[in-house]
């Protein structure tokens, strides 16, 4: 091969490289475009993950047994089936769709309720029992303090009802059997956050 031709041959090689590089940066900027625009229709992983959360919400929404004026869910009461609905203000789509989805991170978990405005009445109870069986080392009431200080509702609830009682049993069980810190706390509080309204807004 002739030096002309071996110059002509980079010269090729170069604009197809160039190409080709230009059609890979190109599909990745695709890529991240969809993502972030599946990321701000709602944080759906498939069509029908939001029919099915849409459903859900609708029908959550118009649910009233979960009530600021139920106090307890002890063992000791007559309450069965599923806290559902929201306690104080109607609840929110958009708020609900990134409850639930942030949620899911937790699902190995058992001890965190898979749906805020959805919570078996013997998790909630087995929740609250939690604050009998569990004691805080003072190091741990440290962590306990500071998610209270941290979180939205400045505790696990807007107000001392069952809700209360049962996500403070729960971030009991965080604290000491999983060791926790208080930033955690405070989110997974935020997450399951059941009064309604579109959260905290930044």
């Amino acid at each position: 091969m002739s030096r002309l031709s071996r110059a002509a041959f980079r010269l090729v090689e170069s604009k197809r490289l160039r190409v080709v590089t230009g059609v890979l940066f190109a599909a990745a900027l695709a890529g991240l475009i969809v993502v972030n625009i599946n990321v701000s229709r709602g944080y759906f992983a498939s069509h029908k993950d939001a029919a099915a959360l849409t459903v859900r919400f609708d029908r959550l929404s118009q649910s009233h047994t979960n009530q600021c004026s139920l106090a307890s869910v002890d063992a000791n009461g007559r309450l069965h089936g599923r806290l559902q609905g929201s306690c104080c203000s109607r609840m929110d789509f958009n708020h609900y769709v990134q409850q639930v989805v942030g949620v899911r991170a937790y699902a190995h978990i058992t001890e965190i309720p898979a749906d805020p405005y959805d919570i078996p009445v013997g998790l909630a109870r087995r929740l609250a029992a939690f604050n009998d069986s569990i004691p805080l080392r003072p190091d741990d009431q440290a962590v306990y303090d500071r998610a209270i200080r941290l979180s939205d509702e400045h505790g696990p609830c807007c107000c001392h009802c069952w809700r209360w009682r049962a996500f403070e049993g729960m971030a009991r069980y965080l604290i000491a059997r999983r060791e926790w810190g208080a930033e955690q706390v405070a989110a997974i509080w935020d997450l399951e956050d059941g009064c309604g309204g579109g959260g905290k807004q930044t």
